[in-house]
């Protein structure tokens, strides 16, 4: 073989290897994930959005071959671990597995630390009902007892919230204002110490997430007296509504989903999108969430998350604004 071919395949050779090798680190990177993945909650551990957080990483770090990490970073309503969210790296490495109120807290506060452009939407879990309970040494036995003790002594109740300007303390003030009641709410950085605190009497009274409550209830520390919902629920078929108890108007949830930081790419999103649906629309999370009470809210597209928290929020800011909470 002529000299001159030889060279010119040695060139060509030393080009496609030297181009594979270049190629490497790039697939390297492209490729996801390829490291750990954290998955940030707003509370403490041992509530409702830490459980079910803790269980879909279970299920996402099987699927994807990576460890998964549940972060917690309780404090202010959510805003320490929104905030964390969304000022990390848009990189499909930090999500937040979040609730209702990462949208309603800018309602309370002339100024949060971020913007609700720096998160974007990934997919939505489950709903949330809330039931009224008391200590189960409480002399209150129905809602209706509640309110007229309170009328009768203004100012001596409080109750316990998962954080000022959380859905249980939206609930507490919008019972107290359509029930004509004053009540001193007491901020806990959970759902877990909050319903604790009616179970050892540190406080008069709660509105908590059904599955939070249900332990409790069943070691009969506390008793029920009412279910924030239009109807009555499967999970606590013999607690009435709030609106049979003669206080209609009282119907909230919460939403559970994922977030991510704006800007991560639209294949982790998707990808993140199609393992929450998958999970939160088994057999055997259905069958736990609607024993806990919750509602599995189905299979929704990031797109169709975003619709959907928009009217959540603002029929939630028709609620709260009346209210006049001011948390500055």
């Amino acid at each position: 073989m002529p000299f001159s071919i030889q060279k010119g395949l040695l060139r060509a050779l030393l080009t496609v290897t030297f181009l594979s090798i270049a190629a490497m680190p790039s697939h390297a990177q492209d490729s996801y994930p390829n490291k750990a993945v954290r998955i940030v909650v707003g509370f403490e551990p041992g509530g409702l959005t830490d459980i079910y957080a803790r269980l879909f990483a279970a299920h996402l770090q099987t699927k994807l071959g990576q460890p998964v990490i549940v972060d917690n970073k309780p404090g202010a309503a959510t805003i320490i671990g929104t905030q964390f969210v969304a000022k990390a790296p848009a990189d499909g490495y930090t999500l937040c597995f979040c609730v209702s109120n990462v949208y309603t807290n800018k309602f309370f506060r002339a100024q949060l630390p971020y913007k609700m452009e720096d998160l974007t939407a990934v997919g939505l879990a489950f709903r949330s009902t809330s039931v009224l309970i008391v200590p189960v040494s409480s002399p209150l036995q129905t809602a209706e007892q509640l309110v007229e003790f309170a009328k009768k002594n203004p100012g001596k109740l409080n109750y316990s919230t998962t954080g000022a300007g959380g859905a249980t303390h939206i609930t507490g003030e919008l019972f107290s204002s359509l029930a004509g009641i004053r009540a001193t709410p007491v901020h806990y950085k959970g759902a877990a110490p909050a319903s604790m605190a009616v179970a050892t009497q540190e406080v008069d009274f709660a509105f908590s997430a059904i599955a939070t409550a249900k332990p409790l209830l069943q070691q009969k520390k506390v008793r029920p007296l009412g279910v924030s919902n239009d109807v009555r629920t499967p999970a606590l078929p013999d607690v009435p509504t709030l609106a049979e108890a003669g206080f209609s108007g009282i119907v909230t949830g919460v939403w559970y989903g994922l977030l991510a930081p704006t800007g991560t790419p639209a294949s982790v999103i998707s990808l993140m999108n199609k393992e929450l649906n998958a999970f939160f629309t088994s057999q055997p999370i259905r069958d736990r969430l609607l024993a806990g009470g919750e509602t599995p809210v189905g299979t929704l597209t990031p797109q169709q998350m975003t619709d959907y928290v928009a009217k959540d929020t603002e029929m939630l800011r028709k609620v709260i604004e009346p209210l006049n909470i001011k948390l500055d």
